[in-house]
């Protein structure tokens, strides 16, 4: 027995495979917040379940302020770091729930988080028995770093989704917005002029489109600094609407 139930219409929560009672009840706990407004609850349109580009986070609140992807852990490992860095570089800030009875996972997530985190940051948790979720604070581009490791951050063809065309990356200055960069210390928004980074245009911070620099960066230039760790991304891929 779980000792505790879940009630109501619960088949569009589930996941497809195996999935625990403990980890069901939070993503209809989450729903019943949102329809009560009460914490914790966001604006915008939740999503369980559902495929977001090639991912399927537990929940993904969309169209608020803020697009939020929860993950919710009741007792198996997960790429943590991998799954992070996919939603901040899809345009999300990432929960990370944790049941309260698997505190082993939630350090399994920090040592994996660990060597990222700039600022300050909390784990949410959940308990089924006694009706509690708290969500934490959302991994951000504020709180956590993200260098760029391969060259593939480069290429719009092998950034995560847009292979099956379900990430939409916003075209920009007749190419894809890969996004805000430092590049050994100078910011630029790089913008891919071909689907596999051959050639890219780059816009300083509030640099108008029609004032795109050709070429900077080069694709060997890119890699270059890639191998001696001097590429951060400061930001998401461009956003359609943006």
């Amino acid at each position: 027995m779980s000792g505790f139930e879940i009630w109501g219409d619960v088949e569009r929560f589930r996941t497809a495979g195996t999935e625990s009672v403990e980890h069901l009840w939070a993503k209809v706990e989450l729903n019943r917040r949102r329809e009560g407004e009460r914490e914790p609850w966001f604006p915008g349109n939740y999503r369980f379940e559902r495929k977001f580009a090639d991912r399927v986070p537990d929940c993904l609140v969309y169209g608020g302020p803020v697009n939020r992807w929860i993950e919710i852990v009741a007792g198996s490992d997960q790429p943590y770091r991998e799954k992070t860095r996919e939603a901040l570089r899809l345009g999300c800030v990432v929960h990370w729930v944790f049941h309260t009875e698997h505190r082993e996972q939630q350090a399994a997530a920090r040592a994996a988080l660990e060597p990222e985190l700039e600022g300050p940051f909390e784990f949410g948790e959940y308990d089924p028995r006694a009706g509690e979720l708290d969500v934490g604070t959302p991994v951000t581009y504020k709180n956590y770093a993200f260098p760029v490791e391969e060259f593939a951050e480069f290429q719009p063809e092998e950034i995560l989704g847009y292979r099956k065309g379900k990430a939409r990356i916003a075209r920009r200055a007749c190419g894809w917005d890969l996004g805000l960069f430092d590049l050994a210390g100078s910011h630029r928004r790089v913008i891919a002029m071909t689907r596999d980074g051959r050639r890219f245009k780059s816009l300083a911070p509030g640099q108008p489109d029609e004032d795109a620099v050709w070429d900077f960066p080069t694709k060997g230039g890119v890699k270059a600094l890639i191998e001696n760790g001097r590429v951060t991304r400061l930001g998401p891929v461009g956003q359609p609407g943006d």
